[in-house]
This record gives structure tokens, C-alpha cells and sequence, in this order.
């Protein structure tokens, strides 16, 4: 595969081409960002860039100002099908933050579905980003591989200047010693059943849920993801 360039997205072809990608990722009947409104976002101070392989449009992060000064919201990151496993998501969100920094942007926030293992390996252990926040079905009802269910989410913090999170950026991965912490593993196979098997994903999403949130009340963040058991950990000393 020939170097990937990180740079915001340009000219309304960019957009477009921005368009189709996520509709590759989420489905056919699934809300694009529209082209216009990221150029103006953008233009407005948003952040709208991907990942361009021999001069295509392989991946794909889009962001805004929040209402608190400093904390920029990202509400889109999405990678081809067919170039996934390359790195390139976690290449666009190092980008991302090194874009932010330049900019005096310190926090970014955003969501995500808790039940996919693969964004919570990449946002939670390989970013360094943490949750105290369980959102029930943030966006409604939606299309795409999540119709039909409830469309639960994570709310996460991502600090730019925290030293684990530079650590991780340089790709040295700093172990934390924690005295009180708990898991949360994720249901056995719970990908392959979305948009396969909409009554078992709706149970497994309810029982991820309730896990979830009776952590949070306990008093507990979520610092950490192990990939081999596909678990959340969950610590006391570094809340969100």
C-alpha cells in the first residue's frame, strides 16, 4: 500500500467523495454528514480531514467547536472496509490531536457504540481516552447496521496534554497501577450478530447496558480496554 497523507479534506469533490465513505461504512440507508455542511463547519473552525491513499479518500474524521472553549466535539471517524487493519484509524486520530494542540484545543470528546470491541481497543487502550457517561439510545431510532435497535452509546474524554495519552502517541504504553478496579466484558460474539440477529443484539445490548451503568453508579470510570478478554476496565482513581 503506498504512504497514506493525513490533510484536511478540500474542494467540494473532497466532500462528496466524504459523502460516499460513509455511506460505505454505515450503510446505504444510513445520514451522510452532507458535503456542504462540513466545508462550512470547516471553514468556520471544525475540523474536516482524512487519510488520502494515492490521492483517494480512504478514511475519514470530522469535528466542530463545543459550546466550552478548548473542547472540540468529533461526531464522525470512519475507515474503508477494505483498508481496515492498517493502522489508518488510529494514524487519522494521532493527526487529529496534533491538529487540535496547534490549535490551543486540549479535549476532544465524542461517542461511540460500546458493544464494538474494535472502537473501544482504539479509543480506549491504544488513544487513552476514558467514560463516566453511558448514553440510552442517544440518536433514536437510525438505519444502517443498527436498525432497529436502541442506539446506546458511550460518552469519552480524550486529553490532548495528559501524559498517558503523550506516552501513547509516541508509542510508548505506560501500565498503571491500579488498587481498586473491576471489568466488563463484552457479550461473547456480539458483532457477528448485528444486523443479523436483531432479537439476541437487542438482549446482549441490554445486558451490556445494565453493566455499564451499575459501574458508573458505583463511583467507577472507565480507564482501560483489554483486547484479549474484550473487557472494559474499569478503576476508582481516574475519573472522567
Amino acid at each position: 500500500m503506498s504512504t497514506a497523507e493525513f490533510r484536511e479534506i478540500c474542494g467540494m469533490a473532497e466532500f462528496r467523495a466524504a459523502e460516499a465513505l460513509q455511506r460505505a461504512v454505515w450503510g446505504k440507508d444510513s445520514m451522510p454528514d452532507p458535503g456542504d455542511l462540513m466545508m462550512v463547519i470547516q471553514a468556520e473552525g471544525g475540523l474536516a480531514a482524512g487519510a488520502f491513499v494515492d490521492g483517494r479518500l480512504v478514511g475519514y474524521v470530522f469535528g466542530f467547536p463545543s459550546a466550552t472553549p478548548g473542547v472540540q466535539y468529533l461526531h464522525r471517524l470512519a475507515v474503508l472496509p477494505e483498508m481496515r487493519g492498517r493502522g489508518l484509524g488510529a494514524a487519522i486520530k494521532w493527526y487529529e490531536r496534533r491538529w487540535c494542540l496547534t490549535r490551543g484545543i486540549s479535549h476532544v470528546r465524542w461517542t461511540f457504540d460500546p458493544m464494538q470491541a474494535v472502537n473501544a481497543a482504539l479509543y480506549i487502550d491504544r488513544l487513552g481516552a476514558r467514560s463516566t457517561t453511558y448514553l440510552v439510545d442517544y440518536y433514536g431510532a437510525i438505519g444502517g447496521i443498527e436498525e432497529g435497535l436502541p442506539s446506546d452509546r458511550l460518552l469519552v474524554n480524550w486529553y490532548l496534554d495528559d501524559p498517558i495519552v503523550d506516552a501513547k502517541s509516541q508509542g510508548r504504553f505506560v501500565s498503571e497501577e491500579v488498587e481498586d478496579c473491576l471489568r466488563v466484558r463484552l457479550p461473547h460474539d456480539v458483532e457477528s450478530l448485528i444486523g443479523h440477529d436483531r432479537e439476541r443484539t437487542l438482549a446482549a445490548r441490554l445486558m451490556l447496558r445494565d453493566n455499564l451503568r451499575d459501574a458508573f453508579a458505583s463511583g467507577y470510570a472507565i480507564s482501560g480496554f483489554d483486547c484479549s478478554e474484550r473487557a472494559y476496565i474499569f478503576t476508582r482513581n481516574r475519573p472522567a
